[in-house]
């Protein structure tokens, strides 16, 4: 392990270096963040779990990129996505995730059908980040209940989106689906604070 993966930096430090890239590309992004790792300490302002899902906690966001943290409880997952076409990249200061893939082998934009199959499956840790392959974009992100931990990865997507198309695998049918954050710059957002208080 080299000098330079070890040295961590403070998420602050983080997001000015992704800033000051000169240009987003896919070497470029994997290649910082392969070298920066994140010090897990200077994410507690965005450290959110719940029982209900994985929780989507804004760090940074412009025109060009944002950077969230995603809490997950152990046994959750995403569901089966895409990124609408941009480029995301995964890093996990916490804990450790599986990472599956999928081949869209049939999709019908009419009827909003499509048919999945498994492709490529691989671990991301502390490290090991990874980037989401533009040939096969749609994949799921999953804590499994075996890890016995709770995670939190970094989510790194350019250029920022707000809806995904979802795939359900049991009906073969996808939707696009909105894209909400739990809390956005430290803070809770309006929907998580009133579903935690019920």
């Amino acid at each position: 392990m080299t000098e330079a993966r070890r040295a961590q930096v403070d998420v602050d430090e983080f997001v000015r270096g992704l800033k000051a890239l000169p240009e987003f590309t896919a070497q470029a992004v994997f290649d910082y963040i392969k070298t920066h790792p994140v010090r897990a300490e200077s994410l507690r302002p965005y450290l959110l779990f719940s029982p209900a899902s994985y929780t989507r906690n804004l760090i940074f966001k412009d025109e060009r990129f944002e950077l969230l943290a995603i809490g997950w409880e152990g046994g959750q997952a995403s569901r089966v996505h895409n990124h609408r076409e941009q480029q995301c990249w995964m890093a996990v200061p916490i804990g450790k995730l599986r990472n599956q893939n999928y081949r869209v082998v049939e999709r019908n934009p009419a009827k909003k059908t499509c048919r999945l199959e498994e492709s490529t499956a691989f671990m991301i840790t502390p490290e090991s980040p990874a980037e989401v392959d533009q040939e096969e974009p749609v994949h799921q992100v999953q804590n499994l209940a075996e890890f016995g931990q709770r995670a939190v990865s970094l989510h790194i997507y350019s250029k920022p989106f707000d809806t995904c198309e979802v795939y359900s695998l049991e009906t073969g049918s996808y939707d696009d689906v909105p894209l909400y954050y739990a809390s956005e710059y430290g803070k809770l957002c309006a929907g998580e604070q009133a579903r935690r208080a019920d």
